[in-house]
């Protein structure tokens, strides 16, 4: 499984020392309180004010959600990233660009990160266009939304610095101050291509929850049309604006308009909120959204949002890597993000919980004293309006075979998952990231797909790795560690996986494994409950 699979392996993948008991830890509960946490905590990136809230809530959506360039590859290392085009392309809305781990920051040192060129471009032209709107909404305090000086000026004394210290500095001003904006990749065509933007918003606290005010997005040519429609990752291309029902039930009051400067303006009126898109004559896009259906504090003014937006200037951006995406594979259409009302449904809970209820009797039958937890139902994606999500049942159990993980001796540990039909296809990406496939081949894993009876598909992921001392005044004994991933996809359209980790030896194979998962039950879901198109 990739790390969307599996979100227990990133924290795995990624600590320095041997991972934790298994027992110890229930990873499907903590990463399920994740989910809820991120939609508690769900903030924009960038920004004095929500830079520990965006910290956390980017660890969450990078590690949970499994996005691409999770193999610990940098961009030089990864395979084709940013190739240059293969072809010209004649029509914007058909290209897209592959994932790049780095775009729109500079390196410097040891993995810092700073915004590029054109990332601080699109912020000054955001703060330029939309600050005055935003302070006479009562948003910002000041044209500017400064951050305090000596939140930055403690980098001129640190030592650790060196002559980089007014560099460092002047970024962190930067930084603190202006429009919060961020860099934003999402798939195309689940994943086979990639659309690339900037966005930026502000949010407030509203009863646990953050509640989005005013949000923009710059985008770059490549995987959308001005065509007005649905704003859902679920079609390819996709659309800038819509002319649906989206924050009301009713449609809006749209209107077009095409300006003297080579610029089409779009308007969708819907009361308490509105979109203003603007799309210029180089094939980027804007959209501006302001919001104040769930809220009496921020009155819209349409005309000001216009005129903000319209403020806003044509900017030229690096598009070298566009490329044309030729033939797309066809994936069955896919979930979209819903605030978790899926996940927190009672029918949802009680169907994770009766299909591992069964689950449990066919793991018993094999291995008696095997345990299994409680499932729960979990929507595995990004959480913003349109993103393609995964509907998931998530347990853990153990078998009974002793295994010895970081010196402590318990029963081999396990994750299982069930994937619900909608929005993947079977097998493993061999791309190092996550596309149409349930699956990633990562770094360092043997992968194999077979076809087995009755139409289904049998994915092995499977790695073994021998830690020993590397120095004298070491003293342990080498052990050998064994992971498997195993994904059985039912010709039905649903799937089951396995995530098993053990030390040195125990009676597990690829063999054992597929015993196991094709005694296994198809879960309990409601086949009628089918993905579908929003309206807007």
């Amino acid at each position: 499984m990739n790390f969307q699979d599996d979100p227990g392996a990133v924290f795995r993948e990624a600590a320095s020392e041997p991972p934790p008991p298994p027992a110890q830890l229930d990873l499907d509960r903590i990463v399920s309180d994740g989910y809820r946490a991120r939609r508690r905590h769900r903030a924009f990136l960038g920004g004095a004010a929500t830079a520990g809230v965006a910290a956390v809530a980017a660890v969450l959506a990078v590690s949970i959600t499994g996005l691409p360039g999770g193999t610990g590859e940098t961009d030089e290392d990864a395979p084709d990233a940013n190739p240059p085009a293969a072809e010209e392309v004649t029509d914007p809305s058909m290209a897209g660009y592959p994932y790049s781990e780095n775009w729109g920051h500079l390196l410097y040192g040891e993995g810092y990160q700073h915004e590029s060129e054109e990332l601080m471009q699109v912020k000054e032209a955001a703060t330029a266009a939309f600050g005055d709107l935003l302070v006479d909404g009562g948003v910002w305090d000041d044209p500017q939304n400064l951050g305090e000086e000596e939140n930055c000026e403690w980098i001129l004394s640190d030592p650790t610095y060196g002559d980089a210290a007014q560099d460092e500095y002047e970024q962190c001003m930067a930084y603190d101050s202006g429009a919060n904006v961020g860099v934003d990749q999402r798939p195309g065509a689940y994943g086979q291509t990639y659309l690339r933007s900037y966005r930026g918003g502000e949010v407030e606290e509203q009863d646990q929850w953050l509640r989005t005010i005013f949000e923009f997005e710059v985008a770059l040519p490549g995987g959308w049309t001005a065509e007005p429609g649905p704003i859902t990752e679920q079609l390819f291309p996709q659309h800038l604006i819509s002319d649906g029902p989206y924050f009301t039930d009713e449609a809006p009051e749209f209107t077009t308009e095409a300006l003297d400067d080579g610029r089409t303006l779009m308007v969708a009126d819907h009361g308490c909120a509105a979109e203003v898109a603007v799309v210029y004559p180089n094939g980027t896009g804007l959209r501006v959204t302001w919001n104040n259906c769930s809220g009496t504090d921020y009155p819209l003014d349409l005309d000001a949002l216009t005129e903000a937006a319209l403020a806003m200037p044509e900017l030229e951006f690096d598009t070298s890597s566009l490329a044309p995406v030729g033939e797309l594979v066809e994936v069955p259409l896919g979930w979209v993000y819903d605030e978790d009302e899926w996940a927190f449904s009672d029918e949802a809970e009680a169907q994770a919980e009766a299909t591992y209820d069964e689950a449990l009797d066919a793991l018993v039958r094999l291995y008696p004293e095997a345990t299994l937890s409680n499932g729960s139902s979990v929507s595995l994606g990004q959480m913003y309006r349109g993103a393609n999500m995964q509907r998931s049942y998530s347990a853990n159990g153990t078998l009974p075979f002793e295994t010895t993980i970081d010196e402590s001796t318990g029963d081999v540990y396990f994750d299982l998952r069930y994937y619900l039909p909608g929005g993947w296809i079977p097998g493993a990406s061999d791309t190092g990231f996550w596309d149409p496939h349930l699956t990633v081949c990562k770094e360092r894993f043997e992968c194999s797909t077979e076809e087995g009876d009755d139409g289904e598909t049998w994915t092995f992921e499977e790695r073994t790795t021998l830690y020993e001392p590397q120095f004298e005044e070491e003293d342990w004994d080498p052990y050998t560690e064994h992971e498997i991933y195993l994904t059985r996809a039912s010709a039905e359209g649903w799937a089951v996986g396995i995530w098993i980790q053990w030390q040195d030896e125990a009676p597990i194979d690829r063999a054992m494994l597929t015993e196991l998962l094709a005694a296994l039950p198809a879960p309990e879901y409601d086949a009628d409950d089918v993905p579908t198109v929003p309206a807007g």
